[in-house]
């Protein structure tokens, strides 16, 4: 696993209120949790995406929406 993905974790427990109430959200133990977030065991995929869904509701909930081209392909010259 990633720094990234770690950060990424870290990030959605801040916004559901604790790293416990994430591995609720994510149906894992907080054991498992607290792996992951030492960077001990890779994170599966489902998880990731589940962790990525929070960020976003709560971003879209703030008003934090990201650009329209954010997916666009550049430009080629």
């Amino acid at each position: 696993m990633s720094m990234t993905t770690v950060k990424l974790l870290q990030a959605a427990a801040e916004i559901v209120g604790g790293e416990d109430a994430l591995a609720e959200r994510l149906g894992i133990t907080p054991a498992r949790m607290a792996m992951l977030l030492a960077d001990r065991i890779s994170l599966p995929d489902r998880l990731l995406l589940l962790a990525v869904d929070i960020i976003l509701e709560d971003r879209k909930a703030r008003g934090v929406v990201p650009p329209s081209n954010l997916y666009a392909q550049p430009r080629r010259v």
